[in-house]
């Protein structure tokens, strides 16, 4: 029982122990069905390592809903990579870091492999990191299976060449060192310095990244959303390693707080079309308030067993947080966006000034455009007109 777990710090203890904490990096998820190893139908193609747990709703829904309709929008452009790559990193091997605790807590028997799990799934969130790169460079992607960091930094001469600059080298460090596949393997306490490394080399990339990379639409909500989500899953990591019940339940309320509330406001551009319509909080003050419920009942329903949390995870406790973004925002905005992006791919950018230095650039003008006017203007008809989110359409002059 998930309970059992919280009181002792049972898991902790065990993977950590000698008997119990080895595991090399493989991706074999060959391991009992009572585990939730296996793999899931909830991710983007392309993923080696894929974990079924308690949040597959979650997942799913984030994926197949609400990134791959975006993602589609984008198809053919420099964006869509990197709206890959972050659905890989954010969705798929974050919450599945996650999804092999809570498969262990409710069935201890099977924690002694949750280590070699956890191993494999930081070394393919490295290898969609290093695809990240290549994305935001519209030099590469990810969903492939060769896994091949690149050997230099491919936003090098950008202005995001510091996030290369300080995260490669630690991607290629982490892949040395848990991907070597030696006898010892990781236990939790290895596996969650890795994740601090990782953490902070992230860290400090994205704080040399300039401020104006932040507030482009899309682009910026991708880096604002890494920025959290790795932060969040060091913590934790570093609960689970320490055994701290009182910390991981605050750390998992946290991380699932922030990544709901940043992949529905953020990558989709939410709140940025809520700013320049002068109506902040409209729609993402639901999602805020609806995503802290939410996040709050799956932390409290790891003291009160598997039953409690599969409720609390479940699709009618997600609907409220998703449904202001999946039913009205995203239908209206997919395809404004999808023609704005159309063929505006490989030149400079129309808004005039590099933002990232990348071809990234030549997409940010339309898409700036595109989604200014989208709440409509005097000569054109607003897409949330008769819709709940009609206040959305006056603008301010």
């Amino acid at each position: 029982m998930i309970k059992q777990f919280l009181l002792s710090g049972a898991l902790a203890a065990c993977v950590i122990a000698a008997g119990c904490g080895g595991g090399s990096g493989s991706s074999d998820n060959s391991s009992g069905s009572s585990s939730g190893s296996g793999s899931s139908t909830s991710g983007p193609i392309g993923n080696t390592v894929a974990v079924s747990g308690p949040l597959d709703t979650v997942q799913s829904t984030l994926s197949g809903s609400l990134l791959s309709p975006l993602e589609k929008a984008a198809q053919g452009t420099p964006l869509e990579g990197v709206l890959v790559c972050t659905d890989d990193v954010v969705n798929q091997n974050t919450l599945d870091v996650l999804d092999t605790v809570l498969n262990a807590l409710q069935n201890p028997g099977s924690a002694s492999g949750a280590p070699a799990q956890i191993q494999a799934l930081v070394l393919e969130m490295t290898n969609n990191l290093g695809g990240l790169l290549t994305s935001l460079a519209g030099t590469g992607g990810c969903g492939g299976s060769s896994g091949t960091l690149p050997t230099s930094n491919p936003l090098a001469g950008t202005p995001l060449a510091p996030l290369g600059d300080a995260l490669l080298p630690v991607l290629q460090q982490i892949q040395a060192q848990a991907g070597s596949g030696g006898s010892s393997g990781n236990g939790l306490a290895d596996l969650a310095t890795l994740v601090d490394e990782l953490n902070t080399a992230l860290q400090t990339g994205l704080a040399q990244v300039p401020a104006s990379a932040f507030s482009q639409p899309i682009v910026g909500g991708v880096l604002t959303t890494l920025q959290a989500a790795v932060s969040n899953l060091a913590s934790v990591m570093d609960a689970v390693a320490s055994g701290n019940s009182a910390t991981f339940q605050s750390a998992t309320q946290t991380l699932l707080d922030n990544l709901l509330v940043n992949v529905l406001t953020q990558v989709i551009p939410t709140s940025y079309i809520e700013t320049k319509a002068g109506k902040t909080g409209t729609i993402t003050g639901p999602i805020d308030a609806a995503a802290a419920t939410f996040s709050a009942a799956v932390a409290s329903a790891l003291t009160q067993g598997e039953s409690a949390l599969l409720a609390a995870l479940g699709s009618s406790q997600l609907a409220p947080v998703v449904n202001p973004v999946l039913n009205t925002l995203l239908p209206a905005i997919l395809g404004p966006i999808t023609q704005a992006l159309a063929g505006a791919s490989g030149g400079s950018s129309s808004s005039g000034g590099d933002i990232t230095g990348t071809p990234l650039d030549a997409l940010l003008g339309p898409l700036t455009t595109v989604l200014s006017s989208i709440l409509g203007s005097s000569s054109s008809t607003c897409v949330f007109a008769n819709t709940p989110l009609s206040a959305l359409c006056k603008l301010l002059p």
